[in-house]
């Protein structure tokens, strides 16, 4: 695959259109329903590949990394891998803890960090002894299993190193465009990437879309947020010291209730005057920015709603339930 993300297999093979993700999707169904039919699966109608069963596996694929210490460019790695995979292969065919193992296995040798396999199965089963089998060739068998469904596609170009090529541009360039992003700003536009995996926003927008409206969420929304504790108004969670030094799942909500996502200068006449300079400044600036990039401004707003309605979903996600539900397809097998 290519150094250059516009012609690589990320977007020539897996770059999707809405209305094409959504075809394939209807066709799993479809197939699902004609491997009920034939008795090859169970129909299990408690699971359901939902944003509730993304989080899981999101959160399956975190623990799991966690514990081997893996690099996060593989985390995210493993979790395309994973959603690719479920555009092809109904989650009702396979083991889904044995999925999130393979995925991070094949994703630590593409990215480099490679993992033993006895190891990596090892730590796997203690944390889910039930469903983890003892014998390697199990994960084995399933990593050929998944690079035959990608067809061997396997690089990715990640928002990542789009959010620090942006950064530092942008501070190289600072004299120009009146401002800079902090190193505050950048962790926040960092974590907000990390969260975005669990989005169909990689299998949709070029990584330079994702990194872009991170940014913007970081710089322009977090900043709205700002005003409104500055004016009394509802607030999301805060440390006990009163800093907004992050940005928080009902920090989202309370911006998601106050406003309609959409691309814009913000005028200082909402804003008290204590925070005018800070505030409406540094967002006007950065919407210059913006219309000096070029960027798609459409994608840019699919993308920004679509993590926004992520952190919805989120705050009214079971766990248990999820858990439940795989727990009852596994082992009734």
């Amino acid at each position: 695959m290519s150094a250059d993300y516009w012609s690589s297999s990320q977007r020539n093979k897996w770059q999707f259109t809405r209305e094409g993700l959504a075809d394939c999707r209807r066709k799993l169904v479809l197939l699902e329903k004609k491997m009920i039919q034939g008795g090859l699966i169970k129909e299990n109608p408690q699971i359901v590949y939902d944003v509730n069963m993304r989080i899981y596996l999101h959160t399956l694929v975190v623990k799991l990394g966690r514990r081997l210490n893996v690099r996060q460019i593989a985390l995210a790695s493993a979790e395309v891998y994973l959603f690719r995979f479920l555009t092809r292969v109904s989650l009702k065919e396979v083991n889904a803890y044995l999925l999130v193992t393979t995925c991070l296995y094949v994703a630590c040798k593409i990215e480099e960090c490679p993992q033993h396999l006895r190891l990596i199965v090892s730590e796997a089963r203690n944390l889910w002894p039930e469903y983890i089998p003892h014998d390697v060739t199990k994960l084995a068998e399933f990593e050929f299993y998944l690079i035959e469904e990608m067809e061997s596609y396997l690089l990715l170009h990640h928002p990542y190193k789009s959010l620090l090529q942006i950064r530092d541009f942008i501070n190289e360039n600072s004299t120009h465009f009146g401002f800079s992003l902090t190193d505050d700003e950048l962790q926040h536009s960092w974590s907000l990437i990390n969260d975005s995996y669990i989005t169909d926003l990689h299998l949709l927008f070029p990584p330079h879309i994702i990194a872009m409206a991170a940014i913007y969420i970081t710089v322009v929304l977090k900043k709205n947020l700002n005003s409104i504790r500055s004016s009394g108004g509802p607030v999301g969670s805060q440390g006990s010291d009163g800093k907004d030094s992050s940005m928080h799942l009902d920090d989202l909500m309370t911006l998601h209730a106050g406003a309609e996502v959409g691309i814009q200068s913000t005028s200082g006449s909402n804003l008290p005057d204590s925070r005018l300079d800070e505030d409406t400044v540094k967002i006007d600036r950065f919407m210059n920015f913006f219309n000096y990039s070029h960027v798609n401004l459409d994608e840019m707003v699919e993308a920004m709603q679509e993590m926004i309605n992520l952190y919805i979903a989120w705050d009214r996600y079971n766990e248990n339930q999820v858990r439940k539900a795989l727990q009852q397809m596994l082992l009734s097998r």
